[in-house]
């Protein structure tokens, strides 16, 4: 046994992880600074992120997004997304949970098959790590020890 097996305490071996990091702001205005925004969950189609700006954001408004999937081996960014708010829900703690669906007519970039591959891209990834992260999970034992 090497001295970085008898070193290792880990009950299951280390795998790299991907984060989805998201910002937003209104597609109205030309002066709207970026606003982070966490990620609830994501599709090819669109995504639920929870924010910070109570009764700002209404259903039907236009929003622009920032996309950054990071991973160890590095990043897959999309810049100028453009969604449309479909649901907004009360997040508690004066936060919103917003349900945005992609517009893939709103302009050339979204209209690109690279941003509709991108997105793909994204989500398999995502759904992944997610799957890689249940499979390797410790379970819990009956007793509930």
């Amino acid at each position: 046994m090497n001295e970085t097996q008898r070193m290792e305490r880990r009950r299951l071996r280390r795998m790299p992880a991907a984060t989805l990091a998201l910002a937003w702001r209104p597609r109205k205005g030309l002066f709207n600074r970026y606003q982070p925004a966490e990620g609830r969950d994501f599709s090819r189609n669109g995504l639920s992120l929870l924010t910070n700006e109570p009764g700002a954001i209404r259903e039907g408004d236009s929003l622009e997004l920032q996309a950054m999937l990071s991973m160890e081996a590095g990043s897959l960014s999309l810049d100028s997304l453009i969604a449309t708010v479909r649901n907004v829900r009360d997040g508690g703690n004066g936060q919103q949970v917003l349900g945005l669906e992609f517009d893939f007519g709103a302009n050339r970039a979204m209209k690109s098959e690279q941003t509709r591959v991108q997105l793909g891209r994204i989500e398999g990834i995502l759904e992944r790590s997610e799957k890689l992260r249940l499979r390797i999970q410790p379970l819990e034992s009956p007793s509930g020890r």
